[in-house]
């Protein structure tokens, strides 16, 4: 797994500077309005807190629980982050405290799949573009260089059990509900799309990192 990952990390620093890379920078935000942004085009219309707000409430708080699951895994794994020792570009500035800030596993990950997971099941008709976004948005922390492959697809795994926990909660019962009658009222919406996003998530779509090791990334 060691070599695996750090094959992933060295090659996908050719990145830097393409589409892939401008993407993998946008990605880096995970406000929970920044999320709904990132899968409006997967979606098919605009999502903001401003028209979709109960979707928005929804995703805060799925955010919130897997804040609390990321950082109880960090504190026991302490994995450092890729980047650290060494002076290889990464596509966020690198932080004072980095040695702090854990890498294993991976928040954005973990957040962007649970996010998808959440979204497909709310939009069952477009599960096939959420989920690739999903897909993508996690690989953009290895594109970014800020964590190792091995951090995301854990994330993938702990998004998938947040998410599993979540929807199952009593307590988030009314949030579900509320989300999923507001996604009824909207059912015909189309458009407001932020065309330029949805250009780059296209031309960041043709680079797979987690499986394209050895195979020439560019």
């Amino acid at each position: 797994m060691d070599a695996y990952d750090r094959t992933v990390f060295a090659d996908t620093r050719a990145l830097k500077d393409t589409p892939r890379w401008a993407l993998a920078r946008s990605d880096a935000d995970a406000r929970p309005e920044a999320l709904l942004a990132d899968f409006s085009c997967a979606v098919g219309h605009s999502l903001t807190p401003k028209t979709a707000p109960a979707l928005f409430t929804l995703v805060s708080a799925l955010r919130d629980a897997v804040k609390a699951e990321v950082k109880e895994q960090k504190a026991i794994a302490r994995r450092p982050r890729p980047f650290i020792g060494n002076d290889a570009p990464i596509c966020v500035a690198r932080k004072a405290d980095a040695t702090a800030d854990y890498a294993y596993p991976s928040g954005h990950a973990t957040t962007g799949w649970s996010a998808a997971l959440l979204l497909s099941s709310l939009f069952p008709a477009q599960t096939a573009p959420i989920l690739a976004r999903g897909r993508e948005y996690g690989e953009s922390r290895v594109v970014c260089g800020v964590h190792w492959a091995s951090d995301v697809w854990a994330g993938f795994v702990t998004g998938s059990v947040v998410f599993a926990q979540f929807v199952s909660n009593p307590a988030h019962a009314a949030l579900l509900a509320a989300a999923r009658r507001e996604v009824a009222a909207q059912k015909t919406m189309s458009g407001g799309l932020d065309q330029k996003r949805c250009t780059m998530e296209d031309e960041g779509k043709i680079v797979a990192p987690l499986t394209q090791i050895g195979k020439g990334i560019e």
